[in-house]
C-alpha cells in the first residue's frame, strides 16, 4: 500500500529552531511520504534534508505579492496530491490558509510555534484573527502558545492539538567537552563562558543581554559572552556595544552547525527572550546539562522551574539579571545541579523519539 503523502510549507530551510526541529523529527516519522516546499529559497539546512531522503521544491517567491509564485504554488500542490498539508511560520500559515484553501480542495494544518506577543507583530496578531475561520484543526508547540491563541485570537481550544519540540537525548548524554574548541575562541582554563543561541530578532532581547553583560564585565573580566546566530538587529547590537569596555569578550559567532558542541564548552546559557512558542534553543541547552536562564514568560515556565531546572527572570530587568548570572559564577554546586535536574526533565518529556511517536499518531488519525 502506498504511502500518504504529507506536504511541508515553510519559508525556507535556513538554520532556526523550527526547521532543526523539522530535520530531527521527519526521518523519524517513516510511516508517511514526506515532501518540503519552501515559499522564499531551499535554506541552508536544504542540504541535509535531501541527505535524508527528502524531496524539496522552491517556488522561488520573491515577495508577499509574487502573483506568479502563487500559480506555481497552485499548480505544484495539485501536483504532488498531498493527503495533508502542514504549514509553518507566519507566511506559510497565513498563504495555506488562503491561497490554497481558496484555489485548490486542499486543507491546511498550521503548526504553530509561537506567540507573537509583542507590539512590533500587531499585524500578524491581526492576520491570525482575520484568518482563524479559515483553519479546522491547528498544531501548537507549547501549552502557552496554544492559551495564547485561545485567549487572545479566540480559537477554540478543542481545535488545537498541543505537540512539543523534541531532542535527540541519547546524541546529547553521549557529548563530551571539547577543551580545544574552547581554547579556539581564547577561553582560557579559568575563565567564564557565557552563551546565547538565537536569531537576532528585537524579541530575543539581545541588547538586555550586553547590556547586563557589561556590568558584569566590570567587575569580572575573566569571562566571554557567544552569541550564536544572525539577523537583522546585528548592526544595531555592534554599535549598541561599540564603546563597552567588554566588547573584545563578546564575540558574534554567526550561524553555526555545532550548536550542541558549542553548549558543552560554555558554563551558562541565556535568552532573554520578550515572547516565544517552546524555545528549541533552552531545551538543547538543557539537554546539554548547562544552566539556563531565561525571562519569566509563559513560554519558558512550560520548560523551566525556576531555581530547579534554570533561573527565570523579569523581562527587560537588567539588574535580576546580573544578579542570577553573578550567583551562577560564584556557586559552581548549584550549577551542576540545575544542569543535572534540566537534563533529566529533557529526558523525560522532550525525548524526539516520543515526540516524533506522537506526530505519527496525530497524523494517522486526521
Amino acid at each position: 500500500m502506498n504511502k500518504k503523502i504529507i506536504l511541508h510549507i515553510i519559508q525556507s530551510l535556513d538554520s532556526g529552531g523550527c526547521e532543526n526541529m523539522l530535520l530531527r523529527t521527519l526521518p523519524l516519522i517513516d510511516n508517511f511520504n514526506h515532501v518540503l516546499l519552501t515559499l522564499n529559497k531551499e535554506g541552508e539546512l536544504s542540504e541535509k534534508f535531501k541527505e535524508r531522503g527528502f524531496e524539496i521544491i522552491n517556488i522561488n517567491q520573491k515577495g508577499f505579492f509574487d502573483l506568479t509564485a502563487y500559480f506555481r504554488l497552485i499548480k505544484t500542490v495539485r501536483k504532488i496530491n498531498p493527503d495533508i498539508i502542514i504549514t509553518y511560520l507566519f507566511h506559510a500559515d497565513i498563504i495555506g490558509r488562503i491561497i490554497i484553501q481558496l484555489f485548490t480542495k486542499y486543507r491546511t494544518i498550521p503548526f504553530l510555534r509561537t506567540t507573537y506577543n509583542h507590539e512590533r507583530y500587531w499585524i500578524a496578531r491581526l492576520a491570525e484573527k482575520l484568518t482563524k475561520y479559515f483553519v479546522k484543526h491547528y498544531l501548537a508547540n507549547s501549552e502557552s502558545v496554544k492559551d495564547f491563541y485561545i485567549k487572545n485570537i479566540g480559537v477554540k481550544k478543542e481545535r488545537i492539538t498541543v505537540i512539543p519540540n523534541g531532542i535527540d537525548i541519547n546524541f546529547y548524554n553521549g557529548l563530551k567537552r571539547d577543551w580545544n574548541l574552547r581554547r579556539s575562541f581564547k577561553i582560557k582554563d579559568g575563565d567564564f563562558a557565557i552563551i546565547c543561541v538565537s536569531n537576532l530578532h528585537i524579541n530575543k532581547g539581545h541588547k538586555y543581554l550586553l547590556k547586563a553583560f557589561e556590568e558584569i564585565y566590570k567587575k569580572n573580566i575573566n569571562i566571554k559572552l557567544l552569541i550564536v546566530g544572525d539577523g537583522e538587529e546585528r548592526a544595531n547590537l555592534l554599535k549598541q556595544m561599540a564603546n563597552y569596555y567588554s566588547r573584545e569578550n563578546v564575540l558574534f559567532l554567526g550561524k553555526r552547525m555545532d550548536v550542541p558542541q558549542l553548549l558543552k564548552i560554555s558554563d551558562i546559557f541565556v535568552l532573554h527572550t520578550l515572547f516565544e512558542g517552546m524555545s528549541n534553543a533552552i531545551i538543547e541547552a538543557m539537554a546539554a546539562g548547562i544552566p539556563v536562564l531565561a525571562t519569566d514568560i509563559p513560554e519558558n515556565r512550560d520548560l523551566i522551574e525556576n531555581e530547579k531546572t534554570g533561573i527565570l527572570f523579569p523581562v527587560n530587568d537588567t539588574d535580576s539579571l546580573v544578579k542570577a548570572i553573578e550567583i551562577l559564577i560564584a556557586d559552581e554546586s548549584l550549577r551542576k545541579k540545575l544542569g543535572q535536574n534540566a537534563q533529566q526533565k529533557t529526558k523525560l518529556n522532550f525525548d524526539i523519539r516520543v515526540v516524533a511517536s506522537r506526530l505519527d499518531n496525530f497524523y494517522q488519525k486526521i
